[in-house]
């Protein structure tokens, strides 16, 4: 039920609005034999201060290799584990620590 929830709103202000704004999701990530693991190293777009995107509208175009957090992306477990959209799903496969 939540699932279906969330693929509706994904791309919508009710998806975005789930977001509490903590920007770990803009570092960058390294994916060890299916586990993802964040390092450091933020996207040259974060502000660390505001931990804002300053280019979030032009992300996609500007930084090739942003994408659009969708319900798949949020299911395949490349989130932290206390992620808002993490926790408002119910999939067995998130919730990768951090």
């Amino acid at each position: 039920m939540i699932e279906k929830q969330m693929k509706k709103a994904a791309g919508t202000a009710e998806w975005e609005a789930i977001c509490r704004r903590c920007g770990r999701c803009c570092y960058e990530k390294i994916d060890y034999r299916g586990k993802i693991f964040y390092t450091t190293k933020p996207c040259c777009h974060l502000d660390t201060g505001s931990k804002l995107c300053r280019v979030y509208q032009q992300r996609e175009q500007l930084q090739t290799d942003c994408v659009r957090l969708t319900p798949e992306l949020v299911a395949a477990g490349i989130l932290p584990h206390d992620c808002p959209y993490v926790q408002d799903t119910s999939s067995k496969k998130v919730g990768n620590e951090d």
